[in-house]
């Protein structure tokens, strides 16, 4: 029996992605605490905010990531051709099932160039506009050497992530998420220990980046290594060089520009508040809302792992339109979903500042709890449209671009008056007001009308089929 359970957590996509999501929450909750006892706040701000900045070094890449992970998918179901809109996607004949080699190296090929060029884009971004973002941090540090060793050291993994993107799409549009999983899991557990050796010596934030740096470049060495022999187990060498197919680029790009618009305008409606708080002198209150987000944060990614893992299972059934086949696969795990987040949030809500008491970071705490309570809320429907978002993408059509660049300027800059006025709560509040007006509902609803689920039917199937799938499937068990 016990041979059996282990089998079942080494070789299920579903159960590894979760194991790898505790392990980064175990990480998110372990090391941040040590790092929030061994760091003053200042340099615990920074840290958090060369975090965010990774993720806005790689808005260069735009979401190209996700269009290349659905492409693969697509010629993995036997797709001979990539949509360019949701014309030709209607116009799609069914898929032979196998997989088509010679057009997934093509799009290998294709899409090495564009990463080349992205990685030159991100250093740009990052040497220019994020040291003006860390700049208010920098001066408060009379300019630390460690402080930009780390900055420049973040850099350099950027690069690494961006590189290793491409990689990670084919192993997920490939159906290799066993693998993928395992892997990022193994590194998220070394992860923990080698954080725990640095942070023990007491040595600072220009060594954790380092950590990662060396991390972030063994990820791409194995991501790169195994797809390569992927294709050499389907009889398929690949070359070296560039073979530039026009028209798998038209069909990337005819997505790919409005999914990185569209990138970019949900960044600065959903991180750009983290930008707009690096700004304050009160490192006491940033520290307080970026440790209360990013906490927030791990819990979403858990209880998003039912559905995330699914993703690319479900490019193959909208290939095909199984419509059927998506609704009963999205049902329950939204459900799943849902519930974790709401149990995580409520249990975080209430034992956050005494596990702060706990580990001695008596100087620091969560943000109120009116705060906390639109922060929680926030995320959930953030995580409603994210996922319902993902799907529509799959037609490779993006009809919601404006409302995300609306949303997402009009935080950025009302949020830049909003704060010294009205304060964090005002911030979060305006933050909430206009997402719920564009990002939160229209996703969702053009995903409920493309696949012909009527929202009723939606409610109930998620509301009451859900529950009961999991209750089956826990007495099949016994």
């Amino acid at each position: 029996m016990f041979g059996r359970i282990l089998r079942k957590f080494t070789t299920s996509p579903t159960l590894l992605n979760w194991v790898n999501q505790f392990s980064i929450f175990i990480h998110g909750i372990f090391i941040t605490s040590l790092i929030l006892i061994n760091f003053p706040n200042l340099e615990y701000s920074f840290w958090m905010l060369l975090k965010t900045l990774t993720a806005f070094g790689l808005l260069a890449e735009a979401g190209l990531g996700r269009t290349i992970e659905r492409s693969v998918a697509f010629f993995y179901a036997g797709a001979s051709k990539l949509p360019k809109n949701k014309k030709e996607y209607s116009a799609l004949s069914e898929t032979s099932g196998d997989p088509n080699v010679p057009q997934l190296a093509q799009l290998l090929y294709t899409i090495k160039f564009i990463y080349l060029l992205l990685s030159a884009v991100t250093i740009l971004l990052l040497a220019t506009a994020g040291v003006a973002i860390l700049w208010n941090l920098f001066t408060q540090s009379n300019h630390d050497r460690s402080f930009w060793i780390a900055f420049a050291l973040m850099i350099v993994q950027s690069s690494f992530i961006l590189q290793s993107i491409k990689w990670r799409s084919f192993m997920a549009g490939t159906k290799h998420l066993t693998q993928l999983y395992r892997a990022t899991t193994i590194f998220t557990v070394l992860r923990i220990f080698g954080f725990l050796a640095l942070l023990l010596n007491h040595l600072g934030i220009e060594y954790l980046m380092g950590y990662l740096v060396v991390e972030q470049a063994v990820t791409y060495i194995y991501m790169r290594r195994f797809m390569v022999r992927w294709f050499k187990s389907q009889n398929f060498i690949l070359k070296k060089g560039f073979k530039f197919d026009k028209s798998i680029f038209a069909s990337l790009w005819s997505v790919s520009w409005k999914t990185g618009l569209n990138t970019w305008g949900f960044f600065f409606s959903n991180r750009g508040v983290e930008l707009i708080i690096s700004q304050l002198k009160d490192t006491t209150l940033m520290a307080s809302f970026l440790f209360t987000n990013t906490i927030l944060r791990f819990i979403r990614n858990i209880a998003q792992t039912p559905v995330t893992v699914k993703y690319p299972e479900m490019y193959g059934f909208m290939s095909g339109k199984k419509f059927r086949q998506v609704k009963d696969t999205l049902s329950p795990r939204i459900f799943l979903s849902m519930s974790i987040m709401v149990v995580g949030f409520v249990s975080f809500g209430l034992l956050g500042n005494w596990l702060l008491d706990l580990i001695g970071a008596e100087d620091k705490s969560i943000v109120p709890v009116t705060i906390f309570a639109i922060m929680s809320v926030y995320l959930i429907l953030e995580s409603q449209a994210l996922i319902m978002g993902t799907i529509y993408i799959s037609t490779n059509d993006v009809p919601f671009l404006v409302p995300g660049l609306i949303t997402g300027a009009a935080t950025y800059i009302l949020g830049s008056f909003v704060l010294p006025k009205w304060g964090l709560l005002g911030l979060i509040t305006l933050q909430m007001a206009l997402n719920l007006g564009n990002n939160f509902w229209y996703s969702t609803y053009l995903s409920l009308k493309l696949i012909h689920w009527p929202l009723l039917t939606y409610i109930r199937d998620v509301a009451i089929e859900g529950p009961r799938y999991w209750i089956s499937r826990i007495r099949k068990i016994r």
